[in-house]
């Protein structure tokens, strides 16, 4: 069949070819048959017909149609020539042949039968069963009216039925036969021949839907539904597309939208298997309306699955691989991973357990832990790992949080994600469209394929594909279909079925074909909304079911096998054979522990024929036995489904005390719950729901508890950010609780918060009171003098103790002392930024806390800053004694959570001591360091700290651009707006594009120089202004930045990196403007910091040597020592070359330039501004160079155009 198939459908034109032969057709080359018949005499094969003059051509489609039948029926047949039939094609009989034609008709029909009859009863029709019933002389006259009425297929049709050719091919030939002399005897009749090539092109596609014969045991089973998909080949190409775009780490991520129904879900279920063919992993999990109590249910579900099936493979290369790589890069903390991810654990193996008690963000640690999970998943696989989570409208806060932390992570390249919604049901504002804006605003890549009911001829496609019939057969009763669901894929589907179950669309065993009652589906009745629909089918199950599925309904779109037990245990519920009866109908699937409804809109249909109070009933009544199951068996895996039971209910309805605490106290349990998740804001939900459910006088009868759950509670709101429920949360702690150890978490809660909102003043107030009532009092009356004497005190007291001594100290045990030591060290950095002049009082305090009192982790902080001031001080290897120490204090608690503060403010102090290049890289440490506990603000801190440091090593700017770039989106992504990223890409995109571009980016941070109170912000402005107007050599707007940058009074006791640039610069820019204005103050000031980068050479040559000798040689040029100044430059630029400063060997030789131009050493000048030009373009200073260039050629110019 296939090669005679091909040859027919691939040449559309054989029955012109056929017809013009008179011998052999050489374009017709098959089989010994065909060869036999095609050799006939035309004058055999193609007798006149009707209105054609002899040996003329074929005037209509209908008679070119008629003969290609012919020759079909000869190529099947064997070679045999049909029986003449008169006009009418089979539905009529020659005359001249007509009694031997009917007694072989019956011959053949009686054969037939008996064949049928052979089968199993069972399997007849209703036509077929009435027909037995019907006496034998019925049975003759309905046959003789067959015949005559063409209600069976005729004798040419049978002939090749007996031979064992497929139903469907008989039924092909035979249309094709009704198309006689130019009529149409039948309204399956072939109109056009490119509908039969169409056909044969299905046969050869699909030859089990339309070549084969269907199973008889159709007419039992009923139809039988596929999960093929319609309509969507664009859409599912342009997935794929991204798909392959994800490889190179150019992903564009996919949002599915449309109403209801449309086909979101089967989309990308087929786009999954695309992904999993192709050897990517494709997760999935979904979202659900009444379940959203359990934190990230749906990406839990996704990566557990993953680990389920990476479980199944125990001891293969990949389970090894990623086992390892997991422990490796993760180590403890990937058992906060496992408490989301339980399966993990069956990889992993036993972790030990991490405490929380010192993160310092633990929704930000899960989220790296998760990016982190990603990379590593991609990596071990080499192939992109997909994404994809279903109804994101119901998706809570925490996990689309996670999902922009996702599509943000720079460090997963090759990850796509595909999320679906019914945009329908969405707001504008709604949280999935803001965070699809969030994540495009920095760079990330989206689109949305948006999904609409199909039109007609997709429905008759997918009906096609379902019966197993050709199109033409099915248009009718598609555009009936189509009219009815308005081509919702869903509402069509069901449709489908349940014309099925009713009668209305049956397999004929006759026919061996589907057949249908067209009035009758034309006049039948619909709701013109599915939901409608789907409830009146439930409506039509028997009671027991469809009560079933509405218990099973209130819990959602699954339900878990240990819940039904409980229901039917506790409850007195029967359940399983109701609910393996529902799955037969197609209402529910079944999944490995339990069942799940077989689309949302059932879901919703049996859960709407509950009313209100119902809904309410049944909702206390399996949620408190859920919950009392859970006490009972300390089950926390079924906290989450009990609470949300019980929660959709209220107090008002609840009137025993004991229910109550049992609500009250498994939200609680819940809320403990989902905090070690680091969902703090579902904790929150469940704290404030159990503090509903106490009765008037908890704070008497249940003392403990009430302040165990308000305090958690406190804690929930300060770390969402909640500053309303912190204050009502707070006050009622404040007022009810018995002692003052009682009220120090929410008092250090709302220090916090109060920081991180800015609020500076009012969390000095707040923590020096608090330092009071914690025995710790704060001086105020500190002025800079004796704060000297004070640190001069304490390194008297600090040099008798060596580093081994002190971290062998004793440890910390007094609470209060443990408080008021992470009080100061808030405090210490809230003065920093506004009070810079009080900060080494809260840094001494804390030194001599911990000498007094013992070590404990905040100590660390306490030490890194006080070596930082010594350092600043000039005590360079006196600090950098203590900086080591404090980082060993942070290994010797693991103090985890301390380590990125730590290491940022240590590593600035290195960089005064070790090569820059070098000392800058663990700032990259920190920031990993800070990530995994969740400190944001130290991560940032980290990030901006390098990149700063990457410029001012000399790395190349592109390098430090792309940086630049990469910490912007962190602190972006984390709304940690600074100044320091906005003027850095500023300073760097003036370098690269020119003097002129980018001249909007300062205003962003001019806000921050208006406020008085961040004196550091306001230097650091006016430094940034001053050093590219002295690159760009602008001497007016270089002056007034450099007399605001003096103004700017700002004398940190830290030392940072930047200060030790800025006392670079500004020495130089002091030494220009001497020589400019001859103010003897503008000198004094770059000797002064000539002095200083001096003395920070005594500990770091490699740093400072170059930069040491470039500002003694601008001092000799204004004192006019001009051999030596010669000398120094020359020092300064090959020193810089040595030691990998090529932005400072770019400065060096411009500045020679300049100096040599007025010694009137054109030669020299000319060579030095070559070198500095070529250095520039070195450092990657494009725009800078090519001013270096222009200002030589027009010196040049003007020179030797003097006279």
């Amino acid at each position: 069949f296939d090669a005679v198939f091909n040859v027919l459908a691939q040449n559309t034109s054989l029955y012109c070819n056929i017809e013009n032969t008179d011998g052999c057709n050489e374009d017709f080359k098959c089989d010994f048959t065909t060869t036999k018949f095609l050799r006939a005499s035309k004058a055999q094969l193609f007798p006149p017909v009707r209105g054609e003059k002899k040996g003329g051509q074929v005037k209509t489609e209908q008679q070119r149609i008629y003969f290609l039948g012919r020759v079909f029926y000869e190529i099947f047949s064997g070679g045999e020539v049909p029986i003449e039939i008169k006009q009418g094609g089979r539905h009529g009989l020659n005359p001249h042949n007509s009694s031997n034609l009917k007694n072989d008709f019956h011959e053949r029909l009686s054969l037939s039968e008996h064949n049928a009859k052979s089968n199993d009863d069972t399997f007849c029709d209703s036509d077929e069963r009435d027909s037995k019933i019907a006496p034998k002389q019925s049975k003759t006259v309905a046959k003789s009216q067959i015949l005559n009425s063409g209600e069976m297929n005729c004798i040419i049709v049978e002939d090749l039925k007996l031979k064992g050719l497929p139903v469907s091919l008989c039924d092909l030939i035979g249309d094709m036969l009704d198309s006689v002399n130019g009529d149409l005897s039948n309204d399956e009749s072939y109109q056009q021949v490119i509908d039969i090539r169409r056909d044969l092109q299905l046969m050869l596609d699909k030859p089990s839907k339309f070549l084969w014969n269907l199973d008889p045991k159709l007419s039992l089973r009923g139809l039988e539904r596929n999960d093929e998909i319609y309509g969507r080949d664009d859409e599912l190409a342009s997935l794929r597309n991204c798909y392959h775009r994800s490889r190179s780490g150019n992903s564009v991520h996919a949002f599915l939208t449309g109403p209801s129904g449309t086909g979101k879900t089967l989309l990308a279920r087929h786009f999954g298997d695309y992904v999993a063919a192709d050897g990517g992993l494709f997760l999935s999990g979904k979202f659900d309306q009444l379940q959203r109590c359990r934190p990230f249910s749906a990406i839990a579900d996704a990566f557990d699955e993953y680990c389920n099936v990476l479980v199944g493979s125990v001891g293969s290369e990949r389970e090894v691989a990623v086992a390892s790589l997991l422990r490796q890069a993760l180590g403890h903390d990937a058992v906060h991973l496992m408490k989301m991810v339980p399966n993990l654990s069956m990889i992993m193996g036993d972790t030990q357990y991490n405490s929380d008690e010192h993160c310092v963000d633990a929704q930000e640690r899960l989220q790296y832990l998760l990016c982190r999970f990603i990379e590593i998943i991609a990596y071990s696989t080499k192939q992109p790992v997909v994404l994809f989570l279903d109804d994101l409208q119901w998706a809570d806060p925490a996990s689309l949080a996670v999902i922009t932390r996702l599509l943000l992570a720079p460090s997963s390249p090759r990850f796509l994600f595909v999320g679906s919604c019914r945009d329908d049901e969405m707001s504008e504002n709604h949280p999935v469209w803001n965070m699809k804006e969030t994540v495009e605003q920095t760079g990330v890549n989206t689109r949305i394929f948006e999904l609409s009911s199909i039109d007609n001829n997709t429905v008759n496609s997918m009906i096609s594909d379902l019966l197993c019939l050709f199109p033409r057969r099915t248009r009718r009763l598609a555009d009936i279909i189509h009219l009815k669901t308005r081509g919702n894929p869903l509402f069509l589907s069901r449709l489908l079925v349940s014309l099925g179950e009713n009668g209305l669309l049956r397999f004929s065993l006759s026919r061996r074909r589907w057949s249908w009652d067209e009035a009758k589906i034309r006049s039948l009745r619909t709701p013109d909304d599915v939901g409608k629909f789907l409830a009146r089918s439930i409506e039509n199950l028997s009671p027991v079911i469809s009560d079933a599925l509405c218990t099973l309904a209130c819990f959602g779109g699954s339900i878990h096998l240990s819940v039904i037990e409980v229901l039917e245990r506790d409850v007195g519920l029967r359940l399983t054979n109701s609910l393996e009866s529902a799955a037969t109908d197609g209402f529910l699937e079944k999944v490995d522990l339990g069942y799940r409804f077989s689309h949302d809109r059932v879901q919703e249909a049996a859960y709407n024929m509950l009313n209100s109070q119902d809904r309410a009933k049944r909702h206390l009544k399996y949620g408190l036995a859920l919950c009392m199951r859970a006490t009972l068996d300390d089950n926390n895996g079924m906290i989450f489904t009990a609470v949300g039971q019980v929660n959709r209910t209220g107090p008002e309805i609840i009137y025993s005390a004991e229910e109550k605490s049992l609500i009250s106290a498994s939200n609680f349990r819940a809320g403990r719950k989902a905090m070690g998740l680091s969902d703090f804001g579902s904790a929150l939900k469940f704290f404030e729901r159990g503090i509903d459910f106490l009765h008037n006088d908890h704070w008497d009868d249940d003392y403990e508890f009430s302040l165990e759950i308000f305090d958690c509670a406190a804690k929930c709101a300060y770390a969402i950010g909640d500053h309303e429920k912190l204050k009502l949360l707070s006050n009622q702690i404040l007022v009810s609780a018995r002692s003052f150890e009682g009220k120090l978490n929410v008092l250090c809660y709302t220090i916090n918060l109060l920081c991180d909102a800015s609020l500076l003043d009012k969390a000095i107030e707040k923590c020096t009171w608090l330092l009071s009532m914690l025995g710790v009092e704060f001086s105020w009356a500190s002025s800079r003098d004796t704060t000297l004497i004070l640190v001069e005190k304490m390194r008297s007291i600090l040099s008798g103790h060596s580093n081994e001594f002190l971290l062998q100290y004793i440890k910390m045990k007094d609470h209060s002392k443990i408080i008021a030591m992470k009080v100061l060290s808030r405090l210490n950095i809230t003065l920093v930024l506004s009070r810079p002049d009080f900060s080494p009082v809260a840094t001494l305090q804390m030194v001599e806390l911990s000498l007094t009192h013992g070590m404990s982790p905040m100590s660390a902080i306490g030490f890194v800053y006080l070596g930082s001031m010594l350092a600043s001080l000039g005590h360079m290897r006196e600090g950098s004694r203590f900086v080591k120490l404090a980082l060993n204090i942070v290994q010797l608690f693991g103090s985890k959570e301390l380590a990125g503060e730590v290491m940022a403010i240590s590593t600035q102090t290195a960089a005064y001591v070790e090569p820059m290049q070098s000392a800058i890289e663990f700032h990259m440490v920190g920031h990993k360091s800070s990530q995994e506990v969740g400190d944001i603000r130290s991560a940032s801190l980290n990030f901006l700290l390098y990149c700063g440091g990457l410029f001012w090593s000399g790395a190349h700017l592109n390098r430090v651009k792309v940086r630049y770039e990469e910490a912007c989106r962190f602190m972006e992504q984390h709304n940690m707006l600074s100044m320091m990223q906005t003027e850095g890409r500023w300073k760097i995109n003036k370098l690269i594009n020119g003097y002129e571009s980018g001249i909007d980016i300062p205003v962003v941070t001019s806000k921050h120089c208006v406020d008085d109170k961040n004196l550091y912000a306001r230097k650091y402005f006016h430094f940034q202004n001053m050093y590219v107007t002295f690159i760009y050599r602008d001497f007016g707007k270089m002056k007034s930045a450099a007399e605001k940058f003096i103004e700017s009074k700002f004398e940190g006791w830290t030392i940072l990196v930047a200060p030790g640039a800025q006392a670079f610069i500004f020495g130089l820019v002091s030494f220009w403007i001497f020589r400019q204005t001859h103010d003897m103050q503008w000198l004094a000031q770059g000797t002064a910091s000539k002095d200083l980068i001096q003395k920070w050479e005594e500990t770091s040559e490699w740093n400072f040597f170059h930069k040491r000798n470039l500002l003694e040689a601008e001092e000799h040029f204004c004192r006019n020592n001009y051999d030596k100044a010669r000398l120094c430059y020359n020092v300064a630029i090959s020193a810089s070359k040595e030691h990998k400063f090529i932005h400072d060997e770019a400065l060096a030789c411009e500045l020679a330039g300049h100096f040599s131009f007025e010694m009137g050493d054109m030669s020299a000048a000319l060579e030095y501004f070559t070198r500095s030009n070529e250095s520039y373009y070195e450092w990657g200073a494009i725009a800078k160079a090519t001013a270096v260039f222009n200002h030589a050629v027009f010196t040049f110019q003007n020179v030797n155009a003097q006279p």
